[in-house]
């Protein structure tokens, strides 16, 4: 279920946190983030570290997955593989891709403010990040995700 598991990843695992945060699952990301602060962060929000670095192996105490491939998508691939992720537990784009937060679904009154003109016109469906107040809406971008997402639950 989203929710169940919670992952923090280290700075060299930017597009796999975006990755993650796209199919809804609760993934802490900073470019800056230092060991120690990963390791604070895996002990005080109970996160599953996600690095390329094998420096982690040595906390017993931490769930951690050392990330072999230097290709985004393959990473993804891998910790869904390790961690048994089923797409029962996908929440595709319930999640910020900036900063994690739960989107809100928005009224077009709401954010038209916010739109460009073409994006007025042609969407309907708006989401919001409370937090860094981005939008979403279900554009081309949605439709090249939504693509990827459907390879990558037919390759499992």
């Amino acid at each position: 279920m989203p929710g169940t598991l919670h992952f923090c990843a280290d700075v060299h695992l930017g597009k796999l946190a975006r990755l993650l945060r796209m199919l809804g699952f609760d993934t802490v990301y900073k470019n800056n983030f230092s060991k120690d602060e990963l390791l604070k962060i895996a002990r005080d929000e109970s996160r599953c570290v996600l690095s390329k670095s094998p420096y982690f192996l040595k906390f017993p105490d931490i769930t951690f997955y050392q990330i072999k491939s230097s290709d985004s998508y393959q990473q993804l691939e891998e910790v869904i593989n390790h961690f048994h992720l089923q797409q029962p537990s996908f929440n595709p784009f319930s999640r910020c891709l900036y900063c994690n937060a739960i989107l809100e679904k928005k009224e077009k009154t709401e954010v038209d403010i916010c739109l460009l003109p073409q994006t007025k016109k042609h969407f309907t469906e708006f989401w919001q990040c409370p937090a860094c107040k981005k939008i979403y809406w279900k554009g081309s971008q949605y439709e090249r995700m939504m693509k990827e997402i459907e390879k990558l639950i037919n390759n499992m």
